[in-house]
Order: C-alpha cells, then structure tokens, then sequence
C-alpha cells in the first residue's frame, strides 16, 4: 500500500509541483517521507522536513539519522545563536545533499539546492506565528519556497485543513489518500460519554466519569497504557471567592488567572505575569478564595488519587520548558516507565505508543470561531490516533456534556471526508475561506475610549470603499493584552481579488488617518489568512 502510495505521489508531480498526502493516523506517512527524501538527496539536492512543534524534531531526528547519517541536520529557536548560526553557514556555504528538519522558522535558511518541502501535520496552527511581526503561515511560505527552487511540496496530515483538502479535491493540488493503517492496522474504537446523564446517576466523582475510570482501570489491568488528553494546561482555570464571586484577573490582560500548584501561584498565560494567591478576597476582604476547574496539573494529581502506586507523566508547555524535557518523558513512557500519560495538546502529534486515549471535549468544541468545528474534529481525531498502536486494540472514550453536537457523528467513524463535506457546505453558505480569503485588522491602544472611536472611524472609511466586506469592529476574546486594548475589524476578500490592490487600499486609509492625526497612540496591523 506504501509502495502504491509513493509511485502515486511521483506521478502527481509529474503534473503539479504540490501534493497532498491525506493518510490516516499509523499509515506509515513518515517512511514514505524517507523514501521521497531519499530520493531527492540521490540526485544531489537538500530536503526540508517541517514539522509544527520544537519538541517532535527530537523523535523524528533519531530515526531519519538511522538512515542518513550525519546529513540530518536540525534547526529551531530552542537552539543557541552560535548553533543556528552554524547550521545557516553550512547550508549558505554547501550546497551538497542533505535533510533540515526543522520547525516554522526552518523556511528562511539559506538553501542552495532544495529539491523537496515536506510539511508534516500541514493543518497545525502552530505554523502560523501570530506574533509578533512577521506573521506569516509557515505552510504557506514553504510552498513560495519551493517554486523558488523548483522544487516539490508534499502536505502530509491525517486531518488536512478544509482550505488545503479544498485545493486538492479541485484539482490545484495533487491528492494521494492512505485511508487504512500499516500492516491492516485498526482504527481505535471511539466512544461518547454523556457527562450529563452520568451526573444525573451519580456516576461521575471530579472529572472523571465512572466509565473513563474503569477504561483506565481496565487498560491498566491488560498491562496497556493511557493518555489522558486535555487542552488546558495548570493546575484550575479560575480562582473565585466563593463568598462573593470576585475573579482575579491580570493587571495588564483582560483574561482570568491560572493557578499552578508547583509554582503556588497564579499565573496570566497571555503575557506570564505571575501573582500571590490572596489570602483574603480583594473585594469582600473574606478568606473565600478557592480555586475552580481543570487543568492538565490538577488532572494528575486526580489521577495519582484514582490510580495510587501508578507511574504518571505530564506532557505540557510547563513540563517541556527544558531543552531534553520532551524527549525524557517521551522515552519513559515508549520504555513503559509510566503507564499514564497526561497532556496538553502536545500528545496529539506523532507519538507512536499509546493504546487507550481519553478526550475531555468541551473547551475545544465550544469556542467562538469559525475553525472551532475544523480544530476539535483534527484534534480529538489526532489524539485518538496514538490509540490502537502496535497491532493492538485501541479505544477512546470522549467525556461531553454535548452528545448530539453533529461534529461526533463524524468523530465516532473517523469519517474525514463526511466531516469535510459539512464543513465546506457551512463556509461555502456563510462565505468563509476557503471562499474568500480573510483579514484581521487589528487595533490596540492604551485608552479603551479612545481604541473604540479610531475601530470606528476606519471601519466606516474601509466600509464605503468595500461595502458588506467589512464586518465590525468587535472586541476579540481577549479585549485587552498587556495593557493594550484591541479592537478588529474583519475583511473578506473574494479569492479572485489582487491582494497587492487591497494592500494598496489599505495603506491608503491609514495613511489618511494618520496625517488627520486619528492613529496618534494607536497600533494597527493586519493579520492576513489567521489561523
């Protein structure tokens, strides 16, 4: 099936310069990567291999130097200056074959002769750096990097994006589909957990449902491991005085602080100010504070109550924060030095061990916008993919209080392409990419009155030039980071349209407004296709 699978991708550049592998989780997608890289540095040229997150070059960089050799090289900010700089000179000086792999900054080396871009999980937000300047799509920029060469670009993911599946099934891009595992591997069984109707039968103690418990409980019985996944790091979401409802907040954002036990503190995720726990409430000077919710640190201290003598792991931005920590945790778990494995979205990506999962939904399904569905579906279904591994039987249980919500009918058959086809009928009805093509307009000052009235005027002056592609302005989620107020403004540009004449208009208005002295005080950028 590999095999078929490669002969179709070189006969898909024969006609276009980018491809689209979509294959499902475990389908061997990363030997075909070798081979193609292989491939590429006989015939004397370079290869870029990127993937999304620092941390999954550690795995990858052991098993391609297996075949490879000293010609894997490795770039990422986690790196010193002195070795970036090293590797940007060999390649700016030597333009002899080799394989980079490398996170998003990886497209702005100095290339002498790449003749493939490989871009692992090609649906990641995490290739998109929003700030600060240049925001720009790593995918994206990879594909430009390639037609600069010459050379070809293969997306790979088990859950492509909707904009770039769109592309391949139009025929923009070539499409190659793994849709069965290596060696006829299973698919993990997926199941719901109705957290409301187990509540009304007293059957859920802390987050956790009695089901979920006896799944872990279970696994752990046949001497098999669990992943414990949620996508919220810390110890609680919320701090709140139980006598008056008080929330501590930070100083500088318009967010709730998290508080992390190992720290003893609470901390703002936004800009990582940290602050005592108040030994009394600020608004009501009563001992009531406590804290409410879970984060991934709570989540393991509730296990290691369920499960005592049980080894647990930690996978988050809190526990990875060393150069080697990832890869520590990784290599114990794999070694079955723990057998529970708790984690942040960072247990989504490439691991290959794992034989039950276990989801907690909620957060991700419930956020306001338009990629929410898009996210959820390619995270649960990712998480659910390091189930059922090494030809054994995997299973996944998803705790939601919104069973009837339509993305699990989708989730429960691993059905990609019903979940695509809903999702394009929505953007296509309500005008979202891949349809047009959309642009944030960011405005951030220190006066929230003053924010207000200059989101105001620019929309006006950008609406009479663009009429109803301009929606807003509106408050984002976050309405205020590190004592910046924000307002945005959106834009949506028919596909068809010349981005350079946008561009133009654009900086037309704000010139305007600037020599009329409306942006005195004022940030504006654009955030262009976010993520």
């Amino acid at each position: 099936m590999q095999g078929a699978a490669l002969d179709k991708v070189h006969k898909s550049w024969l006609e276009k310069d980018i491809t689209l592998l979509h294959g499902v989780t475990s389908s061997g997608k990363t030997e075909l990567y070798i081979h193609l890289i292989d491939y590429v540095m006989r015939r004397g040229r370079q290869a870029l291999y990127l993937v999304p997150e620092i941390a999954l070059t550690t795995q990858l960089t052991s098993r391609l130097q297996r075949v490879f050799g000293d010609k894997v090289l490795i770039y990422h900010s986690r790196f010193s200056d002195n070795e970036r700089v090293e590797i940007w000179n060999r390649l700016l000086d030597d333009p002899s074959p080799c394989v980079v792999i490398g996170a998003r900054s990886s497209v702005f080396l100095p290339f002498g002769s790449l003749g493939l871009v490989i871009v692992d999980e090609e649906h990641e937000s995490a290739y998109k750096q929003q700030d600060p300047a240049p925001r720009y799509n790593a995918r994206d920029a990879a594909v430009v990097l390639a037609s600069m060469h010459g050379a070809k670009t293969l997306l790979g993911s088990a859950t492509p994006s909707v904009e770039t599946f769109w592309k391949a099934v139009n025929g923009r891009y070539g499409l190659v589909e793994l849709l069965e595992r290596y060696e006829g591997g299973q698919l993990p069984e997926m199941r719901l957990v109705d957290m409301t109707l187990a509540r009304k039968k007293g059957e859920v103690k802390g987050i956790f449902s009695d089901e979920l418990r006896e799944e872990v409980s279970g696994a752990l019985g046949r001497g098999m491991q669990s992943i414990l996944f949620l996508n919220r790091r810390g110890y609680a979401p919320v701090a709140r005085c139980k006598m008056c409802g008080f929330v501590p907040k930070c100083d500088h954002c318009d967010v709730s602080l998290t508080y992390h036990r190992r720290i003893d503190k609470l901390l703002c995720h936004y800009c990582g100010t940290p602050y005592a726990v108040p030994d009394v409430c600020p608004a009501c000077k009563e001992p009531g504070i406590e804290v409410l919710g879970y984060g991934t640190e709570r989540i393991e201290e509730e296990v290691d109550s369920c499960f005592p003598g049980v080894a647990i792991a930690r996978l988050d931005l809190d526990t990875t924060r060393n150069k080697d920590s990832y890869e520590n945790i990784i290599e114990d778990f794999s070694r079955g030095k723990s057998q529970i494995l708790v984690g942040t979205q960072m247990v989504t990506k490439g691991l290959d061990f794992g034989n039950v999962s276990v989801v907690n939904a909620d957060a991700i399904i419930n956020f306001p916008d338009f990629r929410s569905a898009e996210r959820a579906f390619n995270m649960i279904e990712q998480v659910a993919g390091r189930a059922g591994r090494k030809n054994s039987e995997g299973k996944v249980a998803i705790q939601t209080y919104s069973p009837s919500h339509p993305l699990f009918r989708f989730l429960l058959s691993h059905d990609y392409h019903g979940f695509y086809a809903n999702e394009i009928d929505e953007r296509r009805r309500f005008n979202y990419p891949p349809f047009v093509r959309v642009i944030y307009i960011y405005i951030k000052h220190k006066d929230p009155v003053a924010v207000g009235s200059i989101a105001n005027d620019l929309a006006s002056k950008l609406r009479t030039l663009l009429g109803n592609r301009i929606s807003g302005p509106e408050e984002p989620t976050v309405a205020r980071v590190q004592t910046l107020y924000i307002r945005r403004i959106m834009l949506k540009v028919e596909t068809n349209a010349s981005i350079s004449k946008v561009k133009q208009l654009l900086n037309d208005v704000r010139i305007e407004m600037t020599n009329a002295g409306r942006l005195s005080g004022a940030i504006v950028y654009y955030d262009v296709d976010p993520m």
